[in-house]
């Protein structure tokens, strides 16, 4: 079944729903943007919160607090340890910077001047590799050096034209050598290899009528991917069969990002907006943190 968001939009192929076993973590009030969220050692989660400016700790239990607050929005994180480095600006300006986070110091690491949408970040060896929705491309980040540059700029990672005002470059997740983009705008997820000396030439599709937020891959080589404003959670095999693992009677309202548990790759989390699109309306939900309990044999 293929499903046309509107006019402006892209076609999103959900391939077979087979819904599997979901628990809420935790939940906060309506009007709050869960973005992404990154794994710590002792089962603990961080979770980036744009609508609020802030890094929020969620405990294994769903106990959550501020961990860190920023002067501008908060978007990709890779943790570091128990801490993190956390992309924070504006949107469409190039005031984005990286920045280090822990519980006791909040440390920037660089200005990252080639961003004006900062998005999915992911680790590549002891590089960063951030995807910017706005401007086509991904930058690669050198945190000890606090040195960026434009690493893959491609056509396949364009968004917000006049007839789809969708992001481009969203999510990115880094995998056995492989760097993988969604493209939510053309509903695309696209991957080139990371140790090329031209990433532009080798990109080649995975993926087309596929609409994805962020996501991630398992060892088995199944990407799990969030739809955000379709309010699913779609798993795409080797093959490139998609089934549809979750969904609004779950929990999964404005699913943004998805990531495995480090410490039970059966288990899946996933952030979500409660709806919400912009300012807060009438009928948007909790946002939450989704627990969903991956079954193998699906």
């Amino acid at each position: 079944m293929n499903i046309s968001l509107d006019a402006r939009g892209p076609t999103h192929e959900p391939g077979v729903t087979r819904l599997v076993a979901a628990e809420t973590i935790a939940q906060w009030e309506p009007g709050t943007f869960l973005e992404n969220l990154a794994a710590r050692p002792d089962g603990s989660w961080l979770v980036t919160i744009p609508s609020h400016n802030r890094v929020d700790l969620v405990q294994p239990d769903g106990r959550h607090e501020v961990f860190a607050r920023l002067p501008n929005h908060v978007t990709g994180i890779v943790a570091d340890g128990t801490a993190a480095y956390v992309l924070t600006g504006s949107m469409r300006q190039h005031d984005w910077r990286l920045v280090h986070v822990d519980e006791s110091a909040i440390q920037t690491i660089c200005d990252l001047p080639e961003l004006a949408f900062g998005n999915g970040m992911a680790r590549a060896g002891d590089h960063l590799l951030a995807a910017d929705s706005a401007l086509s491309h991904v930058v690669s980040i050198d945190p000890r050096q606090g040195t960026s540059s434009v690493w893959l700029q491609h056509e396949l990672l364009a968004g917000f034209t006049p007839t789809n005002p969708m992001p481009g470059a969203n999510g990115i997740t880094v995998h056995n050598g492989w760097v993988y983009v969604s493209n939510t705008g053309q509903a695309l997820l696209v991957r080139c290899r990371y140790d090329v000396a031209e990433p532009a030439s080798q990109l080649e599709t995975v993926a087309e009528q596929l609409v994805a937020d962020d996501f991630d891959v398992r060892s088995d080589g199944r990407i799990y991917l969030a739809t955000h404003f379709l309010n699913t959670v779609v798993r795409l095999d080797p093959d490139g069969r998609g089934t549809t693992i979750a969904g609004h009677t779950q929990g999964i309202v404005g699913s943004t990002s998805v990531a495995l548990d480090p410490s039970d790759p059966t288990e899946l989390l996933v952030t979500t907006t409660g709806g919400m699109q912009g300012p807060r309306k009438a009928g948007d939900e909790p946002a939450r943190l989704v627990r969903l309990r991956l079954d193998h044999k699906l």
